[in-house]
């Protein structure tokens, strides 16, 4: 499939897709967790099921500076070893640390791993929770170099608790507005907002798979949508995204 273009409409937060005609083949969608909540993202994407109907290939990346996050992703591979396998890229020895500087330096050290890894790739997803270092360092880096490899690019970031820090909040803030202009849609999930809806009875597992679920939904939505749009021939069209 040839590069699409998304054109961000003005203050609407509506994305508009023009493909080319006669797209035949199924879009490759590739799927990558970044830091360790992207990581659990991933795991639990994988784990529903949900984007299996959405008619693309999809495959399953994570990403992490140090192993700890990685050595869990590939426990549940062994523990589902029916499932996709998630593949895994250890950008450096030792975590980040709160470092965002140190994320993107780590990036670009393995810029040529990393643009292997895109490569082909018709759809990106990116997954990740911001306020850190990996998320905040990695996901934009990794939007630009998506887009660069001709991908239509979607990154579904999750935001912190008030309670985690002004510094923290301020960080993630920050990298929503950039991935706004560096990714082709965004998904801001609050931590905050979301588990302001619960009367506060549930447990907190139970919170997040709640989270997880919604937030592989809302992927589906998008991702069916996008391979609709692929499978169709004729004049290009437009296709409207409402912020989530």
């Amino acid at each position: 499939m040839n590069r699409r273009l998304f054109l961000q409409m003005f203050g609407a937060g509506i994305a508009s897709l023009s493909l080319p005609v006669g797209a035949s083949s199924l879009p490759s969608c590739k799927i990558i967790g970044i830091g360790a909540a992207g990581c659990n993202l991933a795991i639990a994407l994988r784990q529903s099921n949900i984007l299996d109907g959405a008619g693309a290939t999809l495959s399953y990346v994570c990403v992490d500076l140090g192993p700890h996050s990685l050595e869990f992703v590939e426990a549940a591979n062994d523990a589902n070893p029916a499932l996709p396998q998630i593949k895994t890229l250890m950008l450096a020895p030792v975590r980040a640390g709160g470092r965002a500087n140190a994320a993107r330096a780590a990036c670009l050290h393995h810029r040529d791993a990393l643009a292997g890894m895109l490569a082909g790739s018709d759809m990106v997803v990116l997954l990740a929770g911001l306020g850190g270092g990996t998320g905040s360092g990695v996901t934009q880096y990794m939007a630009l170099a998506a887009r660069a490899a001709g991908a239509v690019t979607v990154a579904a970031v999750v935001t912190p608790f008030d309670f985690e820090g002004d510094v923290r909040n301020r960080r993630a803030n920050d990298v929503v507005e950039r991935l706004r202009h560096d990714a082709d849609l965004v998904m801001a999930y609050s931590n905050e907002e979301w588990i302001n809806r619960f009367s506060g009875d549930e447990s907190f597992l139970d919170i997040w798979d709640a989270l997880d679920r919604h937030i592989a939904t809302n992927l589906h939505y998008v991702v069916s949508r996008l391979c609709t749009a692929a499978r169709l021939t004729g004049h290009p069209f437009a296709l409207g995204f409402q912020s989530v």
